[in-house]
């Protein structure tokens, strides 16, 4: 599929190129479709385009982390622009927010094109009922998946199902009217996709269960809602049908998983097509989030970001996941740097000397070291790495039917949530449990999906049962706590086998101000997180562009 991507690209270059902007849209050209969709093969290219990292970039290449990952207290960054996310100050101005949104409608975009204008062309055209039906599906299924990050970060969004709508004619819907909205492509796409991918990294009718479980979850956990038990048990019954009767399994490799040899495997059930084309066109986080050049042997500017104190603190003792998921003193991996590295707190032997960062650590996971790491898809020093970028797992699918268990509870011993909450817990190691509690579900979720930048959305599932249980949460994460590195000590004793958070000095300031190589700044303001901070801004451009935007949201008309 990624030769295909590639070609229907070159191909179609004229039509795709004006995306950039929210409702500045595919043209609706009845000419170009009359003459494309000739075939299955034509249908089949254009909805490859769809799970490609172009058609994403402005969503993944940014704004996926710094509100999945920097929102939820799992990634510490504080600089410009990018660090409103983690500092909490951020506004409608910042621009990696309206990127965000920009990003997202163009997919709808893209996924609109395909349903408003495919099925008629390429049926003039002799084209099979079964390859437009499942086009169809694919481009309801992928939009369901954009509605869905849109409303979870922006609550009551417009839904856009004209591309040629007048941005006068743009108005917000309530949340309650995209869920349905969602609930309705994802119903579609399941009866029509096929139990297996036609082709390596197409969604499929477990991808569309897999969301309508999640879907059902969220909806159920509005606990105020009428039909929330009704919402649990609708999203345990999608989760339970992907358990049992879609035959996939958890990817056995951990230290695989996030690398491009694992690309499209048995447990995801979408990912974004990640290819080596260009800027835009693959994983930039390789290059994003990487320490620096001596990872990658390329450009880096992760220098600066790493796991927070929170998150570190999260993980037990003898979890496989951890060093897998952010690097830290003493850590050794065989496929970075072109063949080997030894991350230290402070090295000054290589060609790019190694400092520590205010959190004594720095992201491991889907970054993939230089080419030699990865067989040959690092990519160039433009942030296009060939490891796929996941939006659903089957371990998401797993916990989710686990949390629908305990439903508004607040623990659950059902067996199957037990078989595959540990089948989790044992990939990584860890002793299984005999029950399952709400709190060891939401660090479970922390732990399992840290930097792949949906935990933001467990904790606004949270927010819809306890609004200040959500604002607690997030709060006392203490994310303004750093440490800063004491310069009467030696690099010898910068780098000590216990030179770790959580491994030599309490995190409290008032216990231990320099006595250590690291200490915790005490001199730092606090950042508090508030409710009003659950729902982003509009982006001020959107504003502009459909200046009905702000007004009170209505039910959509279906």
């Amino acid at each position: 599929m990624k030769n295909i991507i590639k070609i229907i690209f070159i191909l179609t270059i004229g039509t795709f190129a004006s995306c950039n902007d929210f409702l500045t849209i595919i043209p609706d050209d009845r000419q170009v479709f009359e003459t494309y969709y000739i075939d299955d093969k034509a249908v089949d290219a254009n909805t490859a385009t769809l799970y490609s990292a172009y058609v994403w970039q402005d969503f993944h290449i940014n704004f996926m982390w710094m509100a999945g990952d920097e929102l939820s207290g799992d990634l510490f960054y504080t600089y410009a622009e990018e660090g409103q996310f983690y500092l909490m100050n951020f506004n409608s101005t910042n621009t990696f927010m309206t990127a965000g949104w920009d990003g997202l409608y163009r997919v709808v975009s893209y996924c609109n094109n395909i349903i408003n204008n495919m099925p008629n062309a390429a049926s003039a055209n002799g084209v099979q009922e079964a390859a437009i039906n499942r086009g169809l599906a694919e481009a309801r299924c992928i939009r369901a998946f954009a509605y869905y990050f849109l409303t979870e970060y922006w609550k009551d969004v417009p839904i856009v199902t004209d591309n040629n709508m007048s941005g006068d004619d743009i108005r917000r819907n309530t949340q309650k009217s995209v869920y349905e909205f969602i609930r309705r492509d994802l119903e579609f796409a399941k009866e029509i996709l096929p139990a297996t991918p036609f082709q390596a990294g197409r969604v499929t009718k477990w991808t569309a269960e897999g969301m309508l479980a999640k879907l059902h979850l969220t909806m159920a956990s509005h606990l105020d809602d009428a039909n929330s038990a009704e919402n649990f048990a609708k999203a345990k019954e999608y989760a339970a049908d992907v358990i049992n009767n879609s035959g996939l399994e958890l990817y056995a490799d951990l230290s695989a998983l996030f690398y491009p040899a694992a690309n499209n495997n048995s447990e995801s059930l979408f990912a974004i097509q990640c290819t080596q084309d260009g800027y835009a066109y693959g994983n930039a986080r390789n290059v994003s989030l990487s320490r620096n050049e001596n990872i990658n042997l390329g450009n880096s500017w992760g220098a600066g970001k790493g796991a927070t104190l929170s998150l570190q603190s999260a993980f037990e003792n003898g979890d496989a996941r951890r060093k897998l998921t952010f690097m830290r003193n003493g850590d050794h991996y065989d496929n970075l740097a072109g063949g080997g590295y030894d991350y230290l707190n402070v090295n000054k032997s290589l060609s790019k000397e190694e400092t520590a960062n205010e959190m004594l650590n720095h992201v491991r996971k889907y970054i993939v070291g230089a080419n030699a790491d990865c067989g040959g898809k690092a990519g160039a020093t433009n942030q296009d790495a060939g490891n796929n970028i996941y939006l659903l797992r089957l371990a998401d699918v797993y916990l989710v039917y686990a949390e629908a268990c305990i439903g508004a509870g607040t623990s659950t011993n059902d067996a199957l949530a037990l078989e595959v909450f540990n089948k989790i817990r044992q990939r990584a190691g860890l002793a299984a449990v005999s029950s399952i509690t709400y709190d060891q579900l939401v660090k479970e979720r922390r732990v399992e999906f840290a930097f792949e930048s949906i935990n933001f959305f467990d904790i606004k599932r949270m927010s819809y049962r306890n609004e200040q249980s959500a604002v607690d949460y997030l709060n006392s994460m203490e994310r303004w706590k750093q440490y800063v590195q004491n310069s009467n000590y030696t690099d010898e004793e910068y780098n000590a086998a216990n030179m770790y958070h959580g491994g030599f000095t309490p995190i409290e300031p008032e216990d231990d101000v320099d006595g250590t190589p690291f200490f915790i700044n005490p001199d730092i303001a606090v950042i508090t997180f508030n409710a009003n901070q659950l729902v982003l801004p509009i982006p001020d451009g959107t504003a502009t562009k459909t200046p009905n935007i702000r007004e009170t949201p209505v039910d959509y008309d279906f």
